[in-house]
Formats: structure tokens, sequence, C-alpha cells
């Protein structure tokens, strides 16, 4: 290829707002820089006359440059057309680090194998794209930890889609639904079409989708019978429509939690508190009676002549009243740990 013409080509490359400058493939010396490349590296057209393309480079770039120039045969004298080498880091005279996107060609200058680079200015662009690039490994960090948090909990977390298809679903859940039913669910299955559910769960189940659906938000208690225990398990379930940004339905989020263990606690401390009442209403009642006739056989008894006959059936009254009494207390401790309902007839209150 011919010497350029540079002094008739002035205006594509000393005028050019691109960064450019030629440099010999052998020694990698540059021989010929343009105004924009002075005034962006801050070197004067005679500081890069003596410098080489390494020379621009951090010492930690090196290797990678040489690796690429050999790849690439850059130093052939028979490559024909532009090489296209994308972003790559430069320093300033000053220290300081600027990004260029870089296109070269092969020509002959000065009677010598040479290559005219086009250093375009991408110092923005690499940092948007090193910023877009750590926010995309924040999002997959957030990802990760939400994926990690959702599948550690017990609660069984799930969506599906306007057709009650599955899109997704945590471990809980594949866990829960595998245990009742013996099928795992996959994604693209229909939620409540699982074998172990009869027609009127699947009929509650599309019942709920469908509320959902048309944008209602509840809660519901369902259960399920556990095929190892045949115990009864209970679930909260709470169903949430799942918007898009327009405002449009595009599925429902589910989430449910066991709540057997709560309902059998609050079922003891209601069964607690009527047997509480029960024992109120023995002692105001059962236990009050006694006593007062109690008091009564000790008011009347001739205390300062004991051995008065009348009072041998005072005491035997008062052992009367002592059994009763005694009755009524053995009540009152056996309802402290059992219900009502074992309570003989004859203590039974309104």
């Amino acid at each position: 290829m011919p010497d350029l013409p540079f002094n008739e080509l002035g205006f594509l490359f000393d005028d050019n707002p691109n960064p450019m400058w030629v440099y010999e493939v052998q020694s990698l010396r540059i021989l010929k820089v343009n105004k924009a490349a002075v005034k962006h590296y801050g070197y004067t057209e005679g500081e890069f006359l003596n410098l080489t393309i390494l020379n621009l480079r951090e010492p930690g770039d090196v290797e990678e440059f040489n690796t690429y120039f050999k790849k690439h045969r850059l130093a052939d004298p028979n490559s024909k057309g532009p090489s296209y080498a994308g972003i790559w880091k430069y320093k300033t005279k000053a220290g300081g680090t600027v990004y260029a996107e870089i296109t070269s060609h092969a020509v002959t200058y000065k009677n010598q194998a040479c290559r005219i680079v086009v250093a375009a200015d991408a110092t923005d662009k690499r940092r948007y794209q090193e910023d877009a690039q750590l926010k995309e490994q924040e999002l997959i960090g957030t990802k990760n930890s939400l994926e990690a948090l959702i599948n550690n909990t017990d609660d069984q977390i799930w969506s599906v889609d306007t057709e009650t298809r599955y899109v997704y679903m945590n471990q809980a859940y594949r866990s829960k639904i595998t245990h009742i039913t013996g099928v795992e669910p996959k994604k693209g299955d229909y939620s409540y079409l699982h074998p172990g559910y009869n027609k009127q769960s699947v009929a509650s189940w599309q019942n709920y989708y469908k509320r959902a659906l048309a944008g209602e938000i509840y809660n519901v208690v369902d259960e399920s019978i556990d095929p190892d225990t045949n115990e009864v398990l209970s679930f909260e379930i709470s169903f949430n429509p799942i918007y898009t940004s327009t405002g449009e339905i595009i599925g429902v989020g589910c989430f449910a939690r066991n709540i057997t263990q709560r309902l059998k606690t609050e079922q003891a401390i209601v069964d607690q508190n009527e047997r509480l009442r029960n024992i109120a209403s023995l002692t105001s009642h059962e236990l009050r009676r006694p006593v007062a006739s109690m008091l009564g056989l000790i008011a009347i008894m001739d205390r300062v002549n004991f051995f008065n006959p009348d009072n041998k059936e005072i005491i035997e009254h008062l052992l009367t009243v002592g059994n009763e009494i005694d009755e009524v207390i053995r009540l009152i401790v056996d309802k402290t740990f059992i219900g009502h309902e074992h309570r003989p007839d004859k203590y039974q209150t309104p």
C-alpha cells in the first residue's frame, strides 16, 4: 500500500475529533499523532513521537496487548482491512485513566509497515458498562440471597399465571405437595390438578385462584390430611394478585403457613379457660355451701364445755361437711387437668 498523503487528507487525520496515531508494527513506535490525541492524552507531539504504544498502557495490560497483537497477526504485512479491537484502557501523561474504542488499519507510512489507529473516547461508555455490570452483580447477589431466604423457610411460597399454571415455587412448597399427593409439582403444571386431590379440593382451589385473578386479596384456612399419620393439617394461605406496571393482573402469588400447632395451642387455651371457669364456679357455689355449713356448726358448738353431749352430733355433722369439702377440693384438682365433661352430674352448674 503506498504512503498515505497525510497533507492532502489532513481533515481526516490531523483535524479528526477522535484521537489518532500511526505506529510502526515491528517496533511499536509512534510515528504520527493528530491534534485530538495530543489534547486528550496530554503529551506534546514531540513527546508522543518518543513513545511506543506500550508506553500508553498500564504495565499490567502489556501482556494482554501482546497476546492480542500476536493472535490477530497485526504485524503481518499481508493483513488487510480494518481491525476492531474493542475497548482498551490507556493512561494519560498526568497518570489518569481513559478508555478508548480501538479500530486500526494496516498502512505503509514512510516506507514502513504501520497501522493507523482511531481511538474513539469510550470512558463514559466503559464506566456505564462497569456500573451496569456492578448493578447486575448486585442484582444477582440480591436474587441469590432472596432465593436462599425463600428456600430456607418452612412457609410455602408459589405463584401461578392466569391459567393457574405454576410459575414459581420454593422448596418447602415442592416438599409439601410431594408429601401430600405423592407427585412432585413442576413449573408449567396446573397447580391444583395433582393426584391425591379430590373433586371438592380441585373445585375449592379453582375458586381460590379465580377470586385472586379478579383482584381480590384475601386469606383462607385450608386443611389437608397427612398421608403418614392421618393427622389433619391446617394451613393459612394468603392469595395476592400479581400486577404488571400497567395494572394488568398476570398471576397470583401465594403464601401458606402451617398453623396446625397454633390452632392446637389456641384450642388448649380455650379448654383451659373453660376449666378455669368451671373451677371458679365450683369454688363459688359448691365449696361455699359446705364451708358455710361448717362455720354455722362451729358457731353453735359448746366450746366452753367440749364434752357437752350435743357436741357429739355437731361433730358428726362437721365430719360430713368436711367430707363434702374434701370431695369438692378433689374435683377442683381433677378439673385442673381434665375437661369438665368428666365432672359428676351432681356438681354440674348451669
